[in-house]
């Protein structure tokens, strides 16, 4: 059981990482070829690959908190989960306002129909609060995942452990 739990949070973390590197690339490409800068070309957002970075940014920091937060509370003591809440919590908030920002962007209209849920829209339009309110938790969720009090400080075997 331990080696799948902590497999699914290095999976996770990968699509998280893969997605930043993505993202840092397509910048990149962006304003190389049209002379903008990297903030000016990450707010052009072409589509697929916008859509593309966001969802791998987004999804992977939400596998990741949960993964990590599973392997936590199966392989945890209780300080480790007790360290988990705020994490937890914080990205909990990110999803409640991602979900409100739908209707507090558009008028009230009657012959229009609801507005899609998009949370990777409200990613791209307020990234700093995707960084701070999902991304960091899911760093300190899966670095929860991975502290192991029996094995030394971080899952490596202890000196003590190997004679």
């Amino acid at each position: 059981m331990r080696s799948p739990l902590r497999l699914s949070t290095i999976a996770s973390l990968a699509v998280l990482v893969a997605g930043f590197a993505a993202l840092a690339i397509y910048c990149v490409a962006e304003a190389a070829g049209s002379g903008l800068s990297l903030v000016d070309a990450y707010w052009r957002g072409r589509l697929p690959w916008m859509g593309i970075i966001e969802a791998m940014v987004v999804g992977g920091a939400t596998a990741t908190i949960v993964t990590g937060a599973l392997t936590t509370l199966v392989l945890g003591g209780w300080w480790r989960r007790a360290a988990l809440v705020p994490p937890v919590l914080v990205a909990a908030l990110w999803w409640v306002a991602a979900t409100l920002a739908v209707g507090v962007n558009y008028a009230p209209c009657f012959d229009c129909p609801a507005p899609p849920w998009d949370p990777w829209a409200y990613a791209y339009s307020v990234p700093e609060t995707a960084l701070v309110f999902l991304v960091i938790p899911a760093l300190a969720s899966a670095a929860l995942a991975y502290i192991s009090p029996s094995k030394g400080s971080w899952g490596m075997r202890s000196e003590r452990s190997l004679r």
